[in-house]
């Protein structure tokens, strides 16, 4: 049976008086967090080697709280053997949700994921189905900000960069729910994927500093 393989979490906070002035969101009035994974299937490998493949993907983005939300339904994979972390013949679920809330409480600045060569770019689509006054409302609140792409009649918002750029961070975090897909669907990570040690390892949890 095929299951998912867990090797790595990691977590960037955001905080909120760097994404305000880009977009004036009611959620920001709290920081913001993104956290990713490094995962895969134990059945798939690079090439003809016997090396596993692996990859990053980022699995939630919000507050701490909307995040933990979706770790929980995450968490029900490892019920059955579905998920795992590496080197465990089995994961509770509890465990990977104390993991996870671990890593977000340990959560680093941007550029310090970025001196570790972790890239996370967001892109999202207007969700298909008819489209409401609230839903149009906001688009076109959007669309101010950034244009879009279009592909055919639907509005795309691509190639924002959520660790570099704080402006694109914010834009993903208020609108992208704007597409009704996962959200590990609305970006692409990448970054080393075979270290020996956590890539969050040795980094300081990000701390605001006094004003």
């Amino acid at each position: 049976m095929s299951y998912r393989i867990v090797y790595d979490l990691a977590a960037v906070r955001l905080p909120a008086e760097t994404l305000r002035p880009h977009v004036a969101d009611s959620s920001f009035y709290a920081d913001q967090y993104l956290l990713m994974e490094l995962g895969g299937d134990n059945n798939v490998y690079e090439g003809r080697g016997s090396l596993r493949a692996r990859s990053w993907s980022l699995i939630g983005a919000g507050q701490s709280w909307e995040i933990m939300r979706e770790v929980v339904q995450y968490a029900a994979s490892c019920e059955g053997g579905g998920m795992r972390f590496s080197g465990a013949s089995e994961t509770q679920a509890e465990t990977y949700i104390r993991k996870c809330r671990t890593v977000l409480r340990d959560a680093v600045g941007a550029q310090a994921l970025l001196d570790r060569g972790m890239t996370c770019t967001g892109h999202f689509a207007l969700r298909k189905g008819p489209v409401s006054a609230w839903l149009q409302k906001r688009v076109d609140e959007l669309s101010t900000i950034k244009a879009p792409e279009r592909t055919g009649e639907t509005p795309v918002w691509s190639w924002l960069n959520l660790l570099r750029d704080p402006r694109d961070a914010a834009i993903f975090l208020a609108y992208s729910n704007l597409d009704d897909a996962p959200v590990y669907n609305r970006a692409t990570v990448h970054g080393p994927c075979h270290e020996r040690h956590s890539i969050m390892k040795g980094l300081t949890p990000f701390v605001e500093c006094a004003a």
